[in-house]
């Protein structure tokens, strides 16, 4: 039986794949990899009993079994070991996968943060071991394989971290596995990774968290009913799973520290420019900030993945949005990112649609003016 339902490189891919944690991600990448026609074998590992009785009924595994199954070696060896457990449990897990690794087995996860994972398995295992580190720019506020979904990946960056070990051919294999579940491989280094995610991700997480903590001391508890979108939207991410995230925190401390040092520093900056009545510093400090915040639609990791918006000032109704995008579908015209403008107070309903080249950005802008749908420009870096 072929690997593949589609005309895809066999040769290029895993045979087999152990995933190990079939929860939101774990099990997303399982239904990724059979809705893209993957025929190979996928062993499904999870030491939660209903989980592993969901990821049976689906009939997408070929194996599900509880993490002793492995430790007793009633489990094949592997072609990729995929952990997807939370930080708190990889070092752990690490410890009961020997009997998986094969002679070409290359081990990755899908951590949020690398350079503890990286130092973990080179701490755990004597012999040179392929590992890359793995993790998915994709999550839901719904946890489980009740919810996992097939195109939870679709155009979301996946972050690879290369290893000391792994050759050429296992990272060309694990570039082939992202993209075959819809995402957007980006290579990098541990540190590199970590650093980019203390100031992208964990620190706008701490920093939510901080202004809810802010607001419960400084007001009354009935003052909550009058935030806006604003307040509302900026500490949306503060609902994140705590013991997720003290993980993360934990795992990646000293460069969410720096980060930290850094943004009391901006706040102190603006504080003193407050204080002295430095009213054009201040607006060209906001300026700065609000060129900078503009050009954050259009920014990709490579030129390689760069993108072309439009921003469609719309009318907020019901159905604006199926119009527009069907109108497009209809033409054939590829949207690769939307993104709903949700501060208001000067532009209602405004979408930006973001397309992968230049020509379709302008035919989609001929397309809508023609169909007078709605008032268009083009966001400017």
């Amino acid at each position: 039986m072929p690997l593949f339902s589609q005309a895809l490189d066999e040769d290029a891919f895993f045979k087999s794949i152990v995933v190990i944690g079939l929860g939101l991600i774990g099990g997303s990448i399982v239904k990724a990899l059979r809705l893209k026609g993957y025929t190979g074998k996928i062993i499904g590992i999870d030491s939660n009993q209903s989980t592993r009785e969901q990821a049976m009924t689906s009939g997408l595994c070929d194996e599900v079994v509880a993490i002793e199954a492995v430790t007793t070696g009633k489990v094949d060896k592997a072609d990729l070991i995929l952990l997807a457990v939370p930080l708190g449990r990889v070092k752990e897990t690490l410890k009961q996968i020997n009997v998986l690794i094969g002679t070409d087995t290359l081990i990755t996860d899908v951590g949020s943060v690398k350079t503890t994972v990286h130092q973990m398995f080179n701490d755990l295992f004597e012999t040179k071991l392929a590992f890359i580190g793995g993790h998915p720019m994709a999550g839901s506020d719904r946890m489980g394989f009740s919810n996992a979904s097939p195109i939870l990946f679709e155009n979301a960056y996946y972050f690879l971290t290369k290893g000391s070990y792994h050759n050429a051919s296992h990272l060309e294999k694990l570039i082939a596995f992202v993209k075959l579940i819809g995402a957007i491989p980006v290579v990098t280094m541990p540190k590199e990774h970590d650093e980019l995610v203390a100031r992208l991700s964990h620190l706008p997480h701490l920093t939510a968290c901080a202004l809810v903590n802010t607001f419960v001391q400084r007001l009354p508890e009935d003052a909550l009913k009058y935030a806006g979108g604003g307040f509302r939207d900026t500490t949306r991410i503060a609902m994140g799973d705590p013991r997720l995230w003290r993980d993360i925190f934990t795992h990646n401390k000293s460069l969410l520290a720096e980060s930290i040092d850094g943004l009391i520093d901006e706040l102190q900056k603006v504080k003193s420019l407050l204080l002295t009545d430095q009213q054009d510093e201040i607006k060209a400090h906001l300026g700065k900030t609000q060129k900078i915040r503009a050009g954050l639609v259009a920014r990709r990791p490579s030129e390689e993945f760069s993108l072309y918006p439009l921003k469609l000032d719309v009318e907020d109704k019901p159905g604006i949005l199926a119009a527009v995008t069907g109108l497009l579908a209809k033409k054939q015209v590829n949207i690769k990112d939307i993104a709903l403008d949700h501060a208001r107070e000067r532009m209602p309903g405004a979408l930006i649609l973001s397309f992968a080249s230049e020509n379709e950005r302008i035919r989609a802008m001929q397309l809508i003016t023609e169909d007078n749908l709605c008032k268009i420009f083009i966001e400017q870096d």
